[in-house]
Parts: C-alpha cells; structure tokens; sequence
C-alpha cells in the first residue's frame, strides 16, 4: 500500500488519538487512490504534562518530533470554496456534523482556507483503522520511496518532517 507521512500538531494528534477527529483537513492531496497508509508525525510540542487520560486513567503524553501512529485514508472528499463563505448561511447548516467530525468551528475552517487561492478546495482526509504506537518511532524508519529505476539513495532516509505531507515508504530498523 502506497504511504505518507502527515505532520499534524499536537493538540490535533490528541484528538485523532482519541477518536474524537475523524477527518483531517488539507489545502492538498497526495496522488494516490484510496486507500492509502498515513503515518502521522506529531509536530513538537512544549510540555511533558499529560494533556489527557483515557477512560482507563493512562495518560497521553506531548511526545512532540516522532511518528506516534498510523491511519488508512478511506475516503478523500474536496470541500468546495463555496462553502466557506459566511454569507452562504444555509450552508454551514450542512456542514453542522462535519465540524464535529474535524473538531474545527466553521471560523477555524474559513480562516485556515483564507491563504488559499480563490477557486481552491480543501480536501478532507477520512481516518479509519487507526493505531496509535506503544512506542513511537523516529523519522530515519523512513525513506522517500523507491525510485522508478529501483534505486535508493542514502540521502533518501527522512531527516526532517515535511511541511504539510510527503511520500514514504517504511524502511524499519
């Protein structure tokens, strides 16, 4: 199965983790088909504190800087410009559920999507099969996939998360 490796803030890690957040949003997409593995790098955060306990008291903590986990995206649908215009009313009544499922306010989403260019959707990333690592893993588990011609370089390892997103394969070690 193709994979990415998706950077994703913590506070958004925690609420994934938990199966409150069910769709990512992002200004773009991979060109895969679904479905497709997503690793998911928890960007750094600035605490040890728990942040949350499960209902079985263990608490979760800001790890920050590894691969805490992966997700199978199921389903990618674009959410067109024209509902993320305020004056469009009667659409934000559609969207009532898919907040909750994003755990983003509808002005989250319309700022979030105010740097893009007019005309541009957002697509939404479905989680599903979701598994959270006992041990997260570190970026040098992964490379850049393996080119065409079958070669893999050195310097292909993963050093630094991406921005947003990227194509990898797991290497394990």
């Amino acid at each position: 199965m193709k994979s990415v490796l998706i950077s994703i803030k913590p506070k958004w890690c925690e609420l994934i983790a938990i199966g409150k957040k069910t769709i990512e949003v992002r200004k773009t997409r991979p060109k895969l088909g679904t479905p497709f593995k997503c690793y998911i790098y928890e960007t750094k955060g600035k605490s040890d504190v728990p942040v949350w306990m499960d209902e079985d008291g263990h608490a979760s903590y800001k790890i920050g800087g590894k691969v805490i986990g992966e997700f199978v995206c199921d389903n990618i649908e674009k959410l067109e410009e024209f509902y993320l215009y305020p004056e469009f009313e009667f659409e934000q009544d559609v969207l009532q559920g898919f907040m909750k499922d994003v755990c983003m306010t509808y002005s989250d989403l319309c700022q979030y999507r105010k740097n893009l260019a007019y005309h541009k959707p957002l697509y939404c990333w479905h989680i599903s099969d979701l598994i959270i690592y006992d041990e997260p893993k570190e970026l040098g588990e992964f490379s850049k996939p393996i080119l065409t011609t079958g070669l893999r370089y050195e310097d292909d390892i993963i050093k630094r998360a991406p921005q947003s997103w990227c194509y990898v394969e797991k290497i394990g070690r």
